[in-house]
């Protein structure tokens, strides 16, 4: 199969009424587990308020068997219970469930039971705690019933509950967390989880393992044992569906219901979607169906059933042949009460693929079993044509919030290393979008933290389903590192390992119907020279991947692979000034992009587009804003020419002064920056030959580098802050010619500088791809951006064309137009503020300092102004008229 089923919280025909269809009694036995201190648990006395006698289990790993068992009648049963080691006990004054509700749990609501609990935490092998459970009987069965719970609103968190024996049964339970209880109670208050029906081992044992799956802890409060009688008398209660890729080479488990002449369902190997086998249905029509009971899970009030058919071109469907999926809602007495169909395969489907199908349906009132049936539809029963069928799967249904996003990894994606672990780069992320919703320049999102620290690919892989779905997200961004994968030891069978998991977890969220989104790998402090190489290379395969990507490492890298210095907060983890640069690599409007069906970009070949210089006549700009605050960037562009002359300005908020790339006299490429520093290149490039030129900035190392045509032509020691990135303009050379304009919000290794002179179309934090096509052969407007973000070029001639960002947005001028005197209004103190106010052909007319927030053009001359405010977040454009008085 391509993956374990998500065991359905599904359930029961209950084991009351599984009893009912036979004399033989159940025998119960409660275990309650936790310390007994008094300060932080007690031991429960029997019998309780229901006439139970309960076994109190203690944190006790030292003797062999650690507790012998009675029934809830007080009876002995000849089961023992060891407990193993990485058990920890807490309770009454850490969360424990202090007043339980009877009328929310029943007979599980006995304060002493559920006000203490065992807990396990950690990562690795100290993360499992281990109960072995022996003296059980083969020719009986078990079913597990458990509750654990802590009041906490400091994060998520949900425990797993693994029970193996002869059977494996694996359910989770949400524990803690706000609103996670009854009557907006930050724990568990009102669920107990049950297992499946399972068998023991051939030594009459059954093991529970307790991890975790989201947050930092695991817990277990109590526990009830049902003993049901053997297979002879009571029927198998399933709660997910056996053998749905058909692993166990056979139809264990399947009904085949023949509804035409000479219908057959087989199992074979030579066609399968996963693993070894797959189902194929020939002749006449016919259902492969299997039927599990259904058990009420909080909040689950839909499932979609899906699986994969194969329409092979020998033998492909013809006529009016067709298949499906069906999914089916049954009432105690087998009534039918709701029918969901998927669409269908049919003769024009292409043949030689899987499709998927997917089947949705709400669950009515009073359902007690489910029925999933791939049919095959062939009503004449003669003609040829056959189908495979593979992978049943049934899950929960939660309708997807188109403006959603899920963050799933590890501890630097939880905020791990910020002020106090909760506004790290993911969070610094949310707060951006908020802000451009406030102000209307991006759409109403909301984000959830799904990181867990110390996960790999294992791990998020194990959990996806489980923890995604239920959010409702339509998107997920993917945050992991090969460092927690194992790669300072584990060398290149685990660089593998984490390669094949990225694409594995990145085709299970599309299976799933979500957006992913990937973070490319970060530096630490623990890397060596064969680490980073490794992270390089990661991130050049998910640079060019087919998913939209996040270039992280340009953010923080001191081109060693660590973080630079004053970023981080330990080894592993940046500190608040590291995860903000982080949050800078990702373009802000990647999700509106995504959101409005924008495509992953795809390299387009383009003539470019040609700039020249007419005396008298204004000359053209191309002109890019980046859509909010910039740290770590990339410009790079292919250009030609055969003179001297500027190519690009670049406005830097640190200062009214603008940096240059330019064609020396010389012929060779300068860099001029807006600080001063300067970097005279060597590649000839006045020979009207096209030439790469790539700038890249690293802000938390404080450096920029220039490379032409991949060979580096320097660095200089600077922090940049641009807002502004100009091609042409009065001091162009007199012809030039530009394609293939690209702006990322990162910094940039060799390795990826030399991926870009080749013409790769890296992915990762890419803001602008202009193809700059002036032919408009390979796009309809010569200035289209094709990366992921909603950013656009303009064309201008003259120095008032600028676009507002959206924190210049937050900021009001009044009167406007004004006969002389204007206020300006602003999120952040402006008193003495630096004020600049240009004319209509870029001339600086007015400069000054704002006092008591406003500004007195009096002076100035009727018209159209650009007025500049040099603020701490950076530098504000508004336009600003002033009219006759």
């Amino acid at each position: 199969m391509k993956k374990p089923l998500i065991l359905l919280a599904l359930s029961a025909l209950a084991l009351d009424s599984a009893q009912a269809q036979t004399t033989v009694p159940v025998r119960s036995l409660y275990a309650d587990f936790g310390p007994n201190d008094v300060t932080n648990g007690n031991i429960t006395p029997s019998p309780d308020a229901n006439g139970n006698y309960w076994n109190n289990i203690l944190n006790n790993t030292g003797v062999a068997d650690t507790f012998r068992l009675v029934d809830k009648a007080n009876a002995a049963t000849g089961i023992k219970l060891k407990v193993g080691p990485n058990f920890l006990t807490n309770g009454i004054a850490t969360g424990g469930l202090l007043a339980p509700s009877a009328a929310l749990l029943g007979q599980y609501a006995i304060a002493t039971a559920t006000q203490d609990y065992f807990f396990v935490q950690g990562t690795g092998s100290t993360a499992t705690g281990t109960l072995r459970i022996s003296g059980l009987d083969p020719t009986k069965r078990y079913v597990f019933h458990v509750f654990g719970s802590r009041n906490a609103t400091a994060e998520t968190r949900v425990s797993q509950y693994r029970f193996t024996g002869a059977t494996t049964s694996t359910i989770t339970q949400t524990t803690t967390g706000p609103n996670v209880g009854a009557n907006g109670y930050a724990g568990n208050n009102n669920t107990i989880t049950d297992s499946d029906t399972l068998s023991a081992d051939g030594s009459g044992v059954i093991t529970m393992e307790l991890s975790k799956t989201v947050g930092s802890y695991a817990y277990l409060n109590l526990m009830r044992i049902d003993i049901v009688p053997g297979r002879g008398t009571v029927p198998v209660v399933n709660y997910a569906f056996q053998n749905p890729g058909f692993e166990l080479g056979n139809l264990n488990f399947w009904t085949t219901v023949a509804r035409g002449t000479g219908a057959a369902a087989t199992v074979n190997t030579a066609t399968k979607h996963a693993g070894t086998y797959a189902a194929q249905l020939t002749g006449g029509s016919l259902g492969l169906e299997q039927q599990i009971s259904y058990r009420a899970t909080t909040g689950v009030n839909a499932y979609k059933l899906s699986g994969y058919f194969y329409n092979p071109s020998t033998g492909a469907l013809s006529g009016s042949q067709s298949a499906h999926l069906e999914l089916l809602y049954y009432s105690s007495t087998q009534a039918l009460l709701g029918r969901f169909k998927s669409d269908s395969l049919v003769a024009a489907s292409p043949t030689n693929t899987w499709t998927r199908l997917e089947a949705v349906g709400t669950i009515p009132t009073g359902t007690a079993f489910v029925k999933a049936a791939a049919v095959w539809r062939n009503a004449a029963g003669t003609a040829t044509g056959a189908v495979y069928f593979d992978d049943l799967l049934l899950q929960a249904y939660y309708p997807q919030n188109p403006n959603k996003i899920a963050f799933i990894g590890s501890s630097v994606l939880t905020g791990v290393g910020s002020t106090n672990s909760n506004r790290g780069y993911t969070t610094l992320y949310s707060e951006l979008l908020t802000r451009r919703a406030t102000a209307g320049t991006g759409g109403p999102w909301v984000t959830t933290n799904l990181g867990v620290p110390g996960n790999n690919t294992i791990d998020v892989l194990g959990r996806f389903d489980n923890d995604v779905l239920p959010t409702a997200s339509k998107y997920v961004l993917v945050g992991l590192v090969l460092g927690n994968e194992g790669i300072i030891t584990g060398g290149q069978p685990i660089f593998d390992q984490f390669r094949t998991n990225m694409q594995r977890i990145i085709s299970l969220a599309r299976t799933d119907g979500l957006t992913p989104v990937v973070a490319l790998g970060y530096g630490r402090n623990d890397y060596a020279a064969t680490q980073y190489t490794f992270v390089r290379q990661m991130n050049l395969l998910l640079h060019g991947w087919n998913v939209p990507s996040v270039n992280l490492l340009g953010g923080v890298d001191d081109g060693n692979g660590r973080y630079a210095t004053g970023y981080w907060w330990d080894a592993l983890h940046p500190n608040d000034l590291g995860h903000t640069e982080l949050m800078y690599t990702l373009v802000p409007s990647l999700f509106d992009a995504l959101g409005a069906n924008k495509p992953l970009p795809r390299r387009k070949v383009s003539n470019g587009i040609t700039l020249t210089k007419t005396n008298g006549v204004a000359t053209n700009i191309i002109r890019m804003v980046p859509e909010e605050i910039v740290h770590p960037f990339t410009q790079a562009i292919r250009f030609k020419t055969g003179g001297a002359g500027r190519l690009v300005e670049i406005r830097d908020s640190a200062g009214l002064a603008a940096g240059t790339i330019s064609v020396s006299s010389g012929g060779v490429v300068t860099y001029q920056s807006a600080k001063g520093r300067s970097i005279v290149g060597s590649v000839p490039v006045t020979n009207n030959r096209w030439h790469k030129l790539v700038l890249t900035h690293y802000y938390a190392r404080g450096a920029t580098m220039l490379y032409v045509d991949s060979v580096s032509e320097g660095t200089v020691q600077e922090r940049l802050r641009p807002t502004r990135f100009d091609l042409g303009g009065s001091a162009a050379p007199t012809r030039v010619q530009f394609r293939d304009w690209m702006f990322f919000r990162a910094g940039m290794n060799q390795d990826e500088i030399l991926a870009l002179a080749a013409d790769s179309l890296l992915k990762g934090s890419l803001e602008i791809y202009a193809p700059l096509d002036g032919r408009r052969v390979a796009t309809t407007d010569s200035l289209a951006n094709l990366a992921q973000s909603t950013n656009t070029l303009a064309r201008i001639s003259g120095p008032l064309a600028v676009r507002e960002s959206a924190f210049a947005a937050q900021f009001s001028l009044y009167p406007n137009p004004t006969a002389g005197l204007v206020t300006i209004a602003g999120p952040v103190a402006l008193e003495g503020t630096q004020a600049v106010v240009y004319d209509a052909l870029g001339k600086a007319v007015l400069t000054t300092r704002l006092t008591s927030g406003r500004l007195n053009l009096s002076a100035l001359a009727p018209g159209v102004y650009s007025l500049v405010l040099n603020t701490r977040e950076g530098l504000v454009h508004k336009r600003v008229v002033r009219e006759q008085e």
